[in-house]
């Protein structure tokens, strides 16, 4: 199901979290492992008009530029994982892992253009520039959202325990799919949060998503919260003490105006101790 596992990685501790996490999955997923290390870019290995003009278009996405964020929560201090410990550990369980160097241009961009080729996405939290809100690169490349992507938590977690909210919509349909048999996979219970504000639509939508779980052999369960998704997965999240929420109909095609984003994706983003899996 994932086993195309791009991860980011750039030589800081929160992309050694998600190289962390993207292992865990290859293990249980029997799946492959493309290690994309970001180069920092140069006036060799490309332009600087050229480079600046790709900065450009990022800082437009993100509605800031990287320089802009100067109140950016540093790195952990530890030392950074190497290239050729992450071999070993892929080694050590078996897991084929290949290193892949992208250079020239924005590091979000290019991440985003190889990641048309994966199945799954993996990136840590990059230089949060507050509690919660994710560094510039990874904020870039879930506002373009191509592939379903993975971003770690500021520690490693084991994915037990994952929370879906669902509304009834061709999007949920999906994700509901996605969901089941991702938590298949790592053997992980799912609970699925029925978002619809009226009663009625929420308690039809709630016995339809336990026939469907059926089909599959996971753990789960469903409650109702007679809400939004984006009011109600925070709270949810951390009654739960859920290690991963997925997020379905995070791809920007369903937003209005250029300039909206996903709330449930970037609330659940603010939950403490969790990843998040935004699908497109």
């Amino acid at each position: 199901m994932v086993r195309n596992i791009l991860v980011g990685y750039d030589g800081t501790r929160p992309a050694d979290v998600a190289v962390a996490q993207a292992i865990a999955l290859a293990e249980l997923a029997g799946g492959r492992i493309a290690l994309a290390h970001v180069l920092p870019v140069t006036e060799d290995a490309a332009g600087l008009e050229g480079a600046e003009a790709e900065a450009d278009i990022a800082a437009l996405a993100l509605g800031q530029t990287e320089r802009g964020a100067g109140n950016e929560i540093p790195d952990d201090a530890m030392q950074p994982v190497t290239v050729e410990e992450i071999h070993r550990r892929c080694q050590d369980l078996h897991i084929v892992c290949e290193d892949e160097q992208l250079f020239g241009g924005h590091p979000g961009i290019r991440l985003l253009r190889r990641s048309w080729l994966a199945e799954l996405l993996v990136v840590g939290r990059g230089r949060e520039r507050r509690s919660g809100q994710p560094g510039a690169n990874t904020t870039f490349l879930l506002t373009e959202l191509v592939a379903p992507t993975l971003v770690a938590a500021r520690q490693y977690v084991e994915l037990r325990s994952v929370l879906m909210p669902y509304k009834v919509s061709v999007d949920g349909g999906r994700g509901l799919s996605f969901a089941a048999q991702f938590c298949q996979m790592l053997n992980a219970e799912l609970e699925v949060l029925i978002c619809e504000p009226k009663r009625t639509v929420a308690h039809e939508a709630r016995a339809s998503v336990e026939r469907f779980l059926r089909a599959y052999h996971i753990e789960s369960s469903t409650d109702v919260a007679l809400a939004a998704p984006h009011e109600a997965v925070q709270s949810a999240a951390l009654e739960r003490a859920s290690s991963l929420v997925i997020v379905p109909g995070a791809h920007k095609r369903n937003y209005v105006l250029p300039w909206q984003r996903n709330e449930t994706l970037w609330r659940a983003l603010e939950v403490p101790g969790a990843a998040v899996l935004a699908y497109p």
